[in-house]
């Protein structure tokens, strides 16, 4: 698909009322009614992509479509607690889908929302801090995204959580830089000062020359939860707060080497690790990406997967989104070899990707297994929309296959696998459906660049 072809949609008029002020906090989308007018016929089950000429009415209709799933997300999850560690988990997505709205359009309420949505959750996490404990001893009060399963251990906080609002909030923070709005200091203030100082000095004996002396890449990876996933954000969170120009820390230091450790190429798993003379003792075991060369002699990577109750090696499909995620954003930033972007677009492609099964069935596992994943069986937990979908602005093939989901979505997603969670968990709707209007925006949806 050409498209330099599509820029007719920014033409669209938005159909939804983006400026009703009815959500206590943000606007909240109205007049969907009509979205079942346009005139397009429901989608067959293929990946063809839209011929040019109906690219401008298949804009028109992904704007409706996500106004009106909009409006039953917000209706499902009006009384939601934005100070709770679910919640935020789940709204950084959401944050990304109204992101990508307003690249794709230029519409400003669309950045409005995000921002409301990250400054609500801000706001309510430091209106009611809870005491951050380790190991029995109370190390201050904290705004807190409290999260039950580990309120013994650390009082109800969780650095998956906090990290993964925290690439949320810096997100809508470097949009509103981009934009000259002043509100971009106070998210990124809460994110260095309330999160990642946090957890800098969760354990009593560190003190800030741990983290800006000669040992701080130790130091870094000391404080940090072990968990791959954990890691993958705190780089995205180094590299926004050295974007915006945060100098407190070595952010670009620490984003650099988590980089090196989680996205070099592992050909031998006996190799040296990146860094290892610098950061001897604390090697993560699944450091790096697998490669893998197919019998047609195509290369594909794997995550590694080092979970003793697993038997597959490759990591699952799904959690594989926040590497994929670091791998594309790295990769715009010039961070890393193009080439580990064209593995990953071949593991989507080749081993996730299966259209022998349904045109948009997507394997549990990278290496193309299609077991149980915790709890979802063959074809429900191969999620591609928080990470594996930004592959698609290096792949036209991928392009047209996310168009085409996209499509397919804004009549219910008819050709997706029953249950999966492509088109049936919390936010899966709106991120495709808005990235696939950054893609069909071309490049003045500035589909190539991060976030």
């Amino acid at each position: 698909m050409k498209r330099d072809l599509h820029s007719a949609v920014l033409s669209a008029r938005l159909f939804v009322a983006l400026v009703a002020l009815s959500a206590p906090f943000g606007w909240l989308p109205g007049g969907v009614a009509g979205a079942s007018e346009t005139t397009l016929p429901v989608p067959q089950p293929d990946v063809s992509p839209p011929l040019p000429e109906a690219a401008p009415l298949l804009g028109e209709r992904l704007v409706t479509a996500f106004g009106a799933a909009y409006a039953s997300h917000y209706f499902q999850h009006r009384d939601r607690v934005f100070c709770d560690g679910e919640t935020v988990y789940y709204l950084r997505r959401e944050i990304q889908a109204f992101l990508d709205m307003w690249r794709a359009t230029g519409d400003r309420p669309y950045l409005d929302r995000a921002r409301n949505l990250a400054l609500r959750a801000i706001d309510e996490a430091t209106a009611n801090p809870r005491p951050l404990i380790w190991h029995d001893e109370l190390r201050g009060e904290w705004p807190c995204f409290y999260l039950a399963t580990v309120a013994a251990e650390t009082g109800g906080h969780n650095q998956l959580c906090d990290f993964q609002g925290s690439v949320g909030f810096l997100m809508v923070a470097r949009c509103l830089h981009q934009v000259n709005h002043p509100g971009w200091q106070e998210m990124a203030d809460f994110v260095e000062r309330e999160i990642v100082e946090k957890w800098l000095y969760y354990h009593p004996a560190v003190i800030e020359w741990h983290f800006t002396g000669p040992t701080s890449c130790e130091n870094i990876l000391a404080a940090l939860n072990g968990g791959r996933d954990v890691r993958e954000h705190f780089a995205c969170i180094c590299l926004d707060l050295h974007k915006l120009g945060y100098q407190t820390y070595p952010y670009l230091k620490w984003a650099t080497l988590l980089i090196d450790l989680y996205l070099t190429r592992r050909d031998d798993p006996n190799q040296p690790a990146p860094h290892a003379d610098e950061v001897p003792h604390h090697i993560p075991q699944d450091w790096g990406l697998l490669p893998h060369t197919a019998a047609d002699g195509y290369v594909w990577l794997a995550v590694p997967n080092y979970d003793p109750n697993k038997t597959v090696i490759a990591m699952d499909t799904s959690h594989a989104n926040r590497t994929v995620w670091l791998a594309a954003r790295a990769c715009s930033e010039g961070l890393v070899d193009p080439s580990m972007v064209d593995g990953l677009v071949n593991t989507l492609r080749f081993q996730v990707w299966d259209p022998d099964k349904g045109p948009f069935y997507f394997n549990n596992y990278l290496d193309g297994s299609d077991g149980d994943v915790n709890g979802l069986d063959s074809g429900r937990g191969g999620n591609v929309w928080f990470g594996w979908h930004r592959l698609a602005a290096y792949d036209e093939a991928l392009c047209d296959l996310f168009l085409a989901i996209a499509d397919d979505l804004t009549y219910g997603g008819p050709n997706l696998p029953d249950g999966a969670q492509n088109k049936a968990m919390q936010n899966a709707t709106l991120c495709l459906e808005a990235w696939g209007l950054r893609l069909l925006a071309g490049e003045k949806g500035r589909p190539f660049h991060f976030p």
